[in-house]
């Protein structure tokens, strides 16, 4: 078995929203007031080897950008490690820990907001290369060019500004600009829910082709299955900061073994199941501040038993590289 690319290890990343001057003082006099600490990725475990997609699935506010901007060294891990050709990001050299960090680029979902409005596209695109050194001054805008090229763009309009740009079109400077530190593994965050649909298609042809192209490697983060089942080679099901279930994509498609993978596949809208009825999951997700005990989606599990709402389950491997924590799957 070859090293994977990026390994995740037990990461689990918390946000704490710290009591302020008037709550310290309740606190002291007998309130009953806590600091809140956002549980957004809890114990997650996950191998991305080199050359593959793999989709992170889930619900809207399960942790799925936050793990992607965790790998993307955006966020540090609260717990847990982080290991890019396995070795662990935080114990590198710093020589080491650049090249990391240049290797690993994030592709954001608003293609206007994570663009810099006072900056023209031939520095957007060119500043990190010319900076970390992989081309000079003199060289760097034949070099705009060339990679404005291989995304589609006409290297005439690198003058311009983001505002004057479509929304494809600007997605497609936020790819270049992760393409121009010549990286080996790309964070996709919803880097197509922002678009028309029409221009979805053009840009996971465009994901698609790169990854041909530069032998690149993908974490394509996205809530829509049919985008996910279209790109990815294996697929990751996260829910309420912790993944649940992960195998091939023809498995998950195909035989979900997870009570939530099967609810969400129930959920997606397919041509061939036009006069079938449409049963939402029922309840809320808990809130990521106080998760139940046991297995995060028991509350909303129709299998739930004892054991589930008093054990949280690991994953459990078998088959052909799949994994799925839930204490009763081979009985559902």
């Amino acid at each position: 078995m070859t090293t994977p690319l990026v390994e995740i290890k037990d990461v689990s990343k918390r946000f704490a929203k710290r009591l302020d001057v008037a709550g310290k003082i309740a606190r002291k006099l007998g309130a009953d007031i806590h600091e809140e600490v956002v549980h957004a990725v809890d114990e997650v475990n996950l191998e991305i080897r080199q050359g593959e997609v793999l989709g992170l699935v889930g619900e809207s506010c399960c942790g799925k950008s936050t793990l992607g901007r965790v790998v993307a060294g955006i966020h540090a891990p609260s717990a847990g490690r982080l290991l890019f050709q396995g070795s662990d990001v935080a114990t590198m050299s710093s020589a080491d820990k650049r090249a990391a960090t240049l290797a690993v680029q994030m592709i954001f979902q608003d293609p206007f907001a994570s663009l810099n409005p006072r900056m023209r596209v031939e520095d957007i695109i060119g500043e990190a290369p010319r900076v970390h050194g992989i081309v000079s001054r003199s060289e760097a805008s034949d070099y705009v060019d060339d990679i404005m090229r291989k995304v589609g763009l006409d290297p005439s309009l690198k003058k311009r500004y983001a505002h004057q740009f479509s929304g494809g079109q600007r997605q497609r400077i936020g790819i270049a600009r992760a393409l121009a530190v010549k990286p080996k593994f790309l964070v996709c965050d919803e880097a197509i829910a922002a678009l028309d649909v029409s221009i979805q298609a053009q840009v996971i042809n465009l994901f698609m082709d790169l990854r041909e192209e530069f032998g690149l490697t993908y974490l394509f983060i996205s809530h829509d299955l049919s985008v996910v089942e279209h790109i990815a080679d294996r697929v990751a099901i996260m829910y309420l900061g912790r993944i649940v279930e992960s195998a091939s994509t023809e498995d998950i498609f195909s035989a979900p073994k997870h009570p939530y993978t099967r609810a969400l596949l129930a959920e997606a809208p397919r041509l061939d199941q036009r006069k079938r009825d449409f049963a939402p999951i029922e309840g809320e997700i808990p809130s990521p501040l106080a998760p139940p005990d046991g297995c995060y989606f028991n509350p909303r599990c129709p299998h739930a038993k004892d054991l589930c709402r008093q054990e949280q389950p690991g994953l459990e491997s078998f088959g052909n590289a799949r994994s799925v924590a839930c204490h009763y799957w081979k009985d559902t």
